[in-house]
């Protein structure tokens, strides 16, 4: 039995810090989902050139999320970073089988990503 959009939950903020801004996605992100994901990541740029996407609360992820995270990663213009924290073990399996971990610099913690150390 599939899922609705009723029993999904999803929501995405941005949180502005000194230095950066922090991308905050919670639950299922997929075809319905990863727009709003998009649309936070955009408005984390406007904000600062350093975004960090901190996927610790990521249950679930598509390729289509997989592809707003590459479109980002492949738009990014000279002195902005997009760096992934904390990935869930949901989002760290869909980088790893699709070899996109290699693509991304990826932090443990949202600390270090803000630091830029790994």
């Amino acid at each position: 039995m599939g899922r609705t959009g009723l029993d999904r939950v999803f929501r995405c903020y941005v949180e502005r810090e000194a230095g950066h801004a922090a991308v905050v996605p919670q639950g299922e992100v997929d075809l319905q989902t990863a727009p709003e994901m998009q649309a936070c990541i955009e408005e984390a740029f406007e904000a600062s050139p350093v975004v960090i996407l901190d996927m610790s609360g990521i249950e679930f992820m598509d390729s289509t999320a997989l592809s707003v995270l590459i479109r980002a990663r492949s738009q990014l213009g000279s002195g902005l970073s997009l760096r992934l924290a904390a990935p869930s073990k949901a989002a760290r399996r869909i980088l790893e089988v699709t070899g996109a971990a290699d693509y991304f610099d990826i932090y443990p913690s949202r600390e270090e990503a803000a630091k830029g150390e790994r």
